[in-house]
């Protein structure tokens, strides 16, 4: 009786319904009617939510009509379906709703041209489903779905049928998952049977994989396919497979943990045929808007004994010199805090390990090449409502070449910025009234222990000082800490910043005093002593020492404006900016003993004369003042020259734009009055300009103004000679010049940028990617170009000497071949040798689902090539093809 009032009550509310849309022709299927059907014009109806089966209210429309069956208790909606029941909703051509059986029916109608339209689209919560039929009992929760293309995280599942249970879990019968998202996919994991638990999991029989609709014999008994909704799970990572020098290897297989929202471990190795294996820990870490950080650890073994073997056929090879047996490390560790006001920030940045290490484990042309690995954690903190701020850092920097260690353990610096002196000496805010009202004061302090694992030699080959010893190596390891400790330098610098304000000179001129001074504390000051007996300098070691050093200058500058007017058709005025500038500068002798910094001692008789040698030795290992008084008149001139033209975007209005013909052009030296000779140091010329707002042009060079021996020392006597031109004489020169070129820069003027790529760009990982490419290519740039010219010369003096000229030509871009094929390219050429030093060409190929690309370095140890054809998919980054070959490794 319950169901008969409902529909009572729905029949009374139809009939009262607008009729606007009567006489409309309506597409149906052939059901059994027995009521008059109800037309309305986007018809809505709600139920409430009787006690009973349904839950809650049910919210339908259609477009074209809604048609009851009392009797049989079911709702017919016709033309743009809609339904909304909770958090399911359901659109489809056309609906049944079934309240006898709780179930509800959708599927497409067949329009008047034959085609079928209003595929149905079942959605809950966050999942959805295309199908052709839909069959879904809102009471259980449970449906049956024909011919449905569903998502599952970055994946698409088709399957023929598919059965949904009340824990939203559904089971599909014949399937395809993929993850390309056209309705016919280029590749595709056939599967008979699937089952999906969204957010989670996708989990297959015995399936195989098809390529462009050609099954393949790849597959396996089970397939496990994450799909997690934070994209954050844990599974295996399947190794990579493949030969080189080390042999038949894995590569990269194990397994990722994901513990929670904020911390991942990621444990991979290596394993070779020849023996060796790599161990490599990675742990991420995040706490939002705190900090984020990675933590990594790399064990490797290396056993080379067979592989020598076949490395002495190329003396290229990287493993050549290694020994049978060797074992490696290294640790990365980056830290990044969100920086808070008022609060402090550790940070730390750790790049560090075995010497071998890198060139063990090569993997890019930067970390083969790269010299040296610098370290550092830190403690920053700056004080609230304070000028004072602190840091305390431990750095650590090594040669991979050397094998040179150097520690600063511990750094601790304190700073204080920039104050007014009346600040200090008054409560009250500067007025401007005192004399020293512009007078300012910074200060910074930095303590910090210097270690060295390379103990330097100490020699007699220039005079006898104690006994001569070789170089020395402190192995870096628990049981020297006290002797690396105990060699280290420590010291405390005090620097003092003492600004003394601007004035104005004679209404134009800016005149700018200065004062600085700095002090270094050590813990070690020296005494000498000639010992005539062993005709040896003992040195005595007297502890605590202090050094210091100031000096005090002064610089008057102005700038000088010149118009030339020319009125002419295209040009209105010439513009030149002239910034001239002098200041001069004084620092005493800290070289005279009343410093009491250098000490003149005894060091033996001289080997030629027979008479006695004299030295003056530094009482300090570290913070020593230079020696020599300097009193020297500084001088520069900088010159900007600009052109007004009339503007070529505006032919209707006399408007004009500035263009800049040269940006930068300076030339400066110095006269040093204290100097015995060659009072007049070098000059410098450089300038900076832009050229077609395009390219970039920077020169340098130094000019001598004295003449030279037949040594090539200079000597006090000037080239300068008017009458002849000569000036000075040049002793180097460079010139640089950049261009980069492409549609937009054309357009716009100006040189090209370089773009940032969109988030749907094709990428590729870390791991996927081939060594030198970028981990995403921009298909939209239909061109770019980058040209290069380095010109670099030195001029020799005297007999000996000789002058040395270089010159390189660099050039990379792109090229779009088609909206699919991307071209890449760099390349330097040597013109002084006559040789291409380096050459790159890498091309790439947009397979919409997959990513092919293919690299070639022709000359050069890093010669070879690579190929790469990977699914772009995260969710696939196993399923790959790539082929290297590379000098580097042999093979």
């Amino acid at each position: 009786m319950r169901y008969i009032f409902i529909f009572l009550l729905l029949l009374q509310i139809a009939l009262f319904s607008s009729p606007s849309a009567l006489g409309q022709r309506v597409l149906r299927p052939a059901v059994a009617r027995q009521d008059t059907p109800v037309v309305a014009s986007q018809d809505t109806l709600n139920i409430g939510a009787p006690k009973g089966d349904i839950e809650t209210t049910i919210k339908y429309s259609a477009r074209d009509s809604i048609q009851f069956e009392v009797d049989r208790k079911v709702v017919h909606l016709y033309g743009d379906a809609k339904i909304d029941y909770g958090d399911m909703k359901l659109e489809a051509a056309y609906i049944e709703i079934n309240y006898e059986t709780n179930t509800l029916l959708a599927t497409t109608l067949t329009d008047s041209t034959g085609k079928e339209v209003g595929t149905p689209v079942f959605a809950q919560g966050q999942e959805n489903y295309a199908a052709k039929r839909i069959t879904y009992n809102y009471k259980t929760r449970k449906g049956r779905i024909a011919e449905v293309v569903t998502q599952q995280g970055e994946g698409y599942i088709h399957s023929e049928v598919v059965k949904r249970n009340e824990e939203n879990e559904f089971f599909g019968l014949h399937n395809k998952y993929t993850t390309c998202n056209l309705e016919h996919p280029h590749f595709y994991i056939n599967a008979g049977k699937i089952k999906a638990i969204p957010n989670d999991k996708v989990m297959s029989g015995p399936f195989n994989l098809v390529i462009g609709d050609i099954p393949t014999p790849l597959g396996f008994m089970f397939g496990l396919f994450p799909t997690p909704k934070d994209r954050r799970s844990s599974g295996v990572i399947v190794p990579s497979y493949g030969e080189n020098t080390r042999g038949f290897f894995l590569n990269n297989g194990g397994y990722y943990f994901a513990w929670n929202d904020y911390i991942g471990t990621k444990l991979t190795g290596d394993i070779y045929s020849l023996g060796g294996y790599n161990v490599d820990l990675s742990n991420d870490y995040v706490k939002r808007y705190a900090y984020r950080g990675n933590f990594r650890f790399t064990y490797d073994f290396l056993k080379n004994d067979e592989a020598d073997i076949e490395a002495s056929r190329s003396t290229d090879n990287i493993f050549d010199d290694l020994p049978p047996t060797q074992r490696t490390f290294w640790i990365y560790w980056t830290h990044n805090p969100v920086t808070k006001p008022g609060r402090g920030s550790f940070s730390a940045s750790v790049n560090a390990g075995s010497q071998l290490h890198q060139r063990v484990n090569y993997n890019g042309t930067a970390q083969y090449l790269s010299p040296t690995f610098n370290s550092y954690v830190s403690y920053q903190k700056t004080i609230p409502n304070s000028p004072f701020s602190y840091t305390i850092k431990a750095s650590q920097g090594q040669s991979t070449q050397t094998g040179t260690m150097n520690f600063v353990l511990p750094d601790l610096n304190f700073s204080m910025s920039q104050v007014s002196i009346s600040d200090l000496l008054s409560s009250q805010p500067a007025t401007n009234t005192n004399w020293y009202d512009k007078f300012t004061l910074t200060y910074n302090v930095r303590a910090s222990n210097t270690i060295s694992n390379i103990q330097p030699a100490r020699t007699t080959s220039s005079f006898p000082v104690l006994e001569s010893s070789p170089a020395d190596t402190i192995d870096v390891n628990f049981s020297n800490l006290q002797r690396l400790w105990d060699s280290g330098q420590k010291s405390a610098i005090h620097t003092f910043g003492i600004g003394l304000g601007n004035y104005k000179v004679l209404k134009y001129l800016n005149f700018s005093p200065s004062v600085s001074y700095s002090e270094t504390w050590v813990d070690e000051k020296y005494k000498f002593t000639f010992n005539p007996d062993s005709q040896r300098v003992d040195v005595d070691t007297t502890g605590f020492g202090r050094v210091y050093q100031y000096s005090a200058g002064a610089s008057l500058n102005t700038t000088i404006y010149g118009t030339v007017y020319v009125k002419g058709e295209k040009v209105e005025a010439i513009r030149h900016l002239m910034r001239p500038s002098i200041g001069y500068s004084y620092r005493p002798d800290f070289g005279d003993e009343r410093f009491g910094f250098y000490q003149r001692t005894l060091v033996g008789a001289d080997p030629s004369t027979n008479l006695p040698q004299y030295r003056d030795l530094g009482r300090f290992r570290t913070g020593l003042p230079s020696t020599g008084l300097s009193s020297s008149l500084n001088f520069s001139v900088a010159n900007s020259l600009e052109m007004k033209v009339k503007s070529e975007n505006d032919s209707t209005e006399n408007k004009f734009e500035k263009v800049s013909l040269i940006d930068n052009l300076q030339i400066s030296s110095s006269y040093n009055f204290a100097a015995d000779s060659l009072k007049l140091s070098q000059i410098q010329l450089s300038m900076y300009t832009k050229l077609f707002k395009m390219i970039n042009l920077n020169f340098s060079s130094s000019f001598n103004p004295y003449q030279t021996d037949s040594l090539g020392s200079s000597i006090d006597k000037y080239i300068f000679n008017p009458q002849k031109l000569k000036l000075a004489r040049l002793t180097n020169a460079n010139l640089n010049l950049t261009a980069s070129l492409s549609p937009e820069a054309f357009r716009s003027g100006s040189a090209a940028t370089p773009a940032t790529p969109p988030a749907n760009l094709p990428s590729l990982s870390p791991d996927q990617a081939p060594l030198g490419l970028p981990q995403y290519v921009d298909f939209k740039i239909p061109w770019t170009l980058n040209l290069s010219y380095t010109f670099y010369y030195t001029r020799g003096f005297g007999a000996t000497s000789s002058s040395n000229l270089t010159q390189t030509i660099g050039i990379d871009g792109s090229l779009n071949i088609t909206d699919k094929w991307k071209v890449t390219y760099t390349s330097t050429y040597d013109i002084s040798n006559q040789n291409i030093s380096y050459a790159n060409v890498q091309i790439y190929r947009d397979l919409h689902c997959w990513d092919m690309s293919i690299g070639w370095i022709p000359f050069g140890q890093l010669r070879g090539y690579n190929l790469t054809i990977n699914a772009r998919s995260s969710l696939l980054q196993d399923l790959k093809l790539t082929k290297r070959s590379n000098s580097v490794y042999g093979y």
